[in-house]
């Protein structure tokens, strides 16, 4: 009886014996409990766990507390993240499993409007997100006039509205944004080809925890696997068939 005790409490201790808690921030297309699968992210991040035989369970909480919940440990996994140097000093990051494409859209009317190079974009009333990291050199430029909102749509809107000249986005948001409350409008709307920036996306796992390597050993070799298998490509042609625009 004691033997049998002392493995159910090992089990418990352990967070690859049955589950781990994986928070996120609400997000759509990437994450959210109204999406498909919970989004794109979570459906890819639980489907590797699944396959590594662990249960995850999903919470959704503000960023500021989900990256501190996952630093200090109240969960076990940050499930959608980008990586950087102040962020290595803390977490551990698996290989990335998505990345996001930061592109601008703009009215098709402004044929005069194209973005090659910075410079491009002198002069330009740009609609931004309050917060949003973007590419240093934007993010500091003082040619570039900038006006920050707090959403997405709200951006999406003015610049139907001719309020500002253009604005930009992970290319995925911007599909579901105007999929979702503005449908119609991706007639009279266009993405410019040229990204101002590529971000990949990880999940993280905080150097506190004593199982931080094995847990991102065994969610890269179920990726890997997924991605050999066929799963991970359909897992993306599921979520994006919703929302794309052609």
């Amino acid at each position: 009886m004691k033997q049998l005790n002392l493995l159910l409490l090992l089990l418990t201790l352990s967070p690859l014996a049955s589950a781990l808690t994986i928070v996120v921030k609400d997000e759509a297309p990437y994450t959210g409990n109204q999406l498909l699968n919970q989004g794109l992210s979570i459906d890819i991040v639980s489907t590797a766990f699944k396959r590594a035989g662990i249960k995850p369970t999903i919470i959704f909480e503000t960023w500021p507390r989900a990256y501190e919940g996952g630093l200090i440990g109240i969960y076990d996994v940050i499930g959608s993240i980008w990586k950087n140097t102040e962020r290595e000093k803390d977490f551990v990051f698996s290989k990335p499993y998505l990345f996001h494409e930061i592109k601008f859209i703009k009215r098709k009317s402004d044929d005069h409007i194209q973005f090659n190079q910075l410079s491009d974009l002198n002069g330009l009333i740009v609609g931004t997100l309050k917060g949003y990291i973007y590419h240093d050199d934007f993010t500091h430029s003082r040619k570039i006039l900038k006006l920050p909102q707090n959403h997405l749509i709200q951006n999406l809107i003015f610049l139907k509205q001719n309020k500002v000249d253009i604005t930009l986005a992970d290319i995925r948001k911007i599909h579901y944004e105007i999929n979702t409350y503005m449908k119609g409008s991706e007639s009279t709307l266009e993405l410019l080809p040229q990204a101002l920036s590529i971000k990949n996306v990880h999940i993280a796992v905080s150097k506190a925890n004593p199982k931080h390597a094995e847990i991102i050993s065994q969610f890269n070799t179920a990726l890997e696997a997924m991605k050999k298998d066929g799963t991970y490509t359909a897992i993306l042609k599921k979520h994006d068939a919703l929302y794309l625009i052609e």
